[in-house]
């Protein structure tokens, strides 16, 4: 074997690689207390009238615009001078670089913001915007949204702008709503990926236009000195075809100020067009290319359809009622519902006398969409004599369902997110089953598929099945 061919000590499979875990820890101190004492320090920083001593390689370690810095003092100097911060800010950035420690608060904390997003310190940026994202309210976020603005903090706009998102009907009515710039709000407001919660209640289609009339409408009317222009692209933000022109009209009923302004009327007038246009493609099967031929000054977005977040319909963990003793069940019963903007709004449950004892005849459930309603039935739902239903309130959605089950489904029980319980109705036999939503963001039952099967005279629901919605 020649020299050349030995081994290196780390490939030896004998060799070791020991690791001391306080090694950092001990050369921060040693370095912290060089600072002190002014040992090694081969750099000054003059920020106002304050010189800051420091070492190269500590500062070089937290960020690469002081590496960028370094390189510029060529003739090394060892002065730099920092004009973009104060001296109280930058001695926060140089205690953090020599002890990782950052001591903020709701004083300071926009100000070593500005300091470290200007310095590229990402961990001070990063816990600087974790700890003013956890201080957002309703009243103070405008301001912060305009603080982000001002100083291109993007990271931090994108977080505020959620908040905002999450609770803008709140927000909209605080007095520093109007303080934003109207540019944000048209480009929030004309989004398709617009998202918008209400009560921790994903809000669809015609909920979702109704709020964003609203807000678009209490800033218009505190901002009366924009130009028709703004007032424009303020109004047709908003996709005004998802709403019924009497909804419309009740928003404007609480803004009398505007309510008669020439912009938000012409505005209205070009949805009656939108809308009878959009009728006439629903009948007609007319396609979105026409749009020039046949609508003119419209807003092309009225023509889009916002999009939901990512959801998952997924079917119960069982069928009810499935066994095939009193009728066949050759498979999952039909589903009638395929829409997510669709909600249940009402639940009619007919119970009927079978065997000795009360079973669900009948079951009718009403949907609500941006289209009106739709109603799908199973079973008998007119000649029965028991009769019971549940309504469901806006931004009220069934959470859990209780099926009692055995040959036929014997009763139904329903909980919601406000903490409201409907039933049982029908009769006590039969196993017990619940079933509850997904977990996710935003999950509700979304349809009750089943089937109906003739006995003893009269229609019975069996095969039935529960679909969930979660959007993520």
């Amino acid at each position: 074997m020649t020299e050349h061919d030995q081994l290196d000590p780390l490939e030896d499979e004998n060799s070791e690689v020991a690791s001391d875990s306080s090694r950092p820890q001990k050369l921060l101190e040693v370095a912290s207390h060089c600072l002190k004492t002014g040992l090694y320090t081969d750099v000054t920083f003059i920020v106002g009238e304050r010189k800051f001593p420091a070492h190269r390689l500590v500062m070089d370690s937290i960020s690469d615009y002081f590496k960028s810095l370094f390189k510029i003092d060529e003739n090394d100097i060892g002065e730099v001078s920092l004009s973009s911060v104060s001296p109280e800010d930058f001695g926060i950035i140089l205690n953090f670089a020599y002890t990782g420690e950052l001591n903020i608060n709701e004083d300071n904390v926009q100000n070593i913001l500005i300091a470290a997003d200007f310095f590229q310190v990402k961990f001070v940026k990063d816990k600087c915007i974790h700890f003013i994202e956890s201080y957002l309210e309703v009243d103070n976020v405008c301001d912060v949204i305009l603080f982000a603005r001002t100083f291109l903090l993007s990271d931090l706009e994108e977080k505020t702008v959620k908040f905002l998102k999450e609770n803008l009907d709140s927000v909209s009515r605080n007095k520093r709503f109007p303080a934003l710039d109207p540019d944000l709000l048209i480009q929030l407001f004309q989004d398709d990926n617009l998202i918008l919660w209400s009560n921790k209640v994903l809000l669809k289609s015609m909920a979702r236009e109704r709020l964003v009339l609203n807000a678009v409408l209490r800033y218009m009317s505190t901002r009366k000195e924009l130009d028709d222009n703004y007032l424009e692209m303020l109004m047709c933000s908003v996709r005004l075809p998802e709403l019924p022109l009497s909804v419309i009209e009740d928003c404007l009923l609480n803004f009398d100020c505007i309510r008669d302004n020439n912009v938000i009327q012409r505005v209205i007038k070009l949805r009656e067009k939108a809308v009878r246009y959009l009728n006439k493609k629903a009948r007609d099967n007319f396609q979105l290319t026409d749009l020039s031929i046949n609508v003119s000054n419209v807003p092309e977005n009225w023509f889009r359809a916002r999009h939901l977040p990512n959801y998952i319909i997924s079917t119960g963990r069982r069928r009810h009622a499935a066994g095939g003793e009193v009728g066949r069940c050759t498979g999952l019963p039909i589903s009638s519902i395929s829409d997510p903007n669709s909600e249940i709004h009402r639940i009619d449950i007919w119970v009927r006398q079978w065997d000795g004892h009360s079973v669900v005849g009948g079951l009718k459930l009403s949907y609500r969409n941006s289209g009106g309603y739709k109603e799908c039935s199973r079973g008998d739902c007119h000649s029965l004599t028991e009769h019971y239903f549940v309504e469901l309130e806006p931004e009220e959605f069934i959470i859990k369902v209780v099926v009692g089950s055995g040959y036929l489904i014997d009763r139904l029980g329903f909980e919601t997110n406000l903490g409201r319980v409907c039933g049982p109705f029908g009769g006590i036999g039969g196993g017990k089953n619940t079933e509850k939503a997904p977990d996710g963001s935003f999950s509700y039952l979304f349809d009750i598929n089943c089937d109906s099967v003739t006995a003893q005279g009269s229609d019975a629901i069996h095969n039935l099945i529960l679909r969930w919605i979660t959007f993520q």
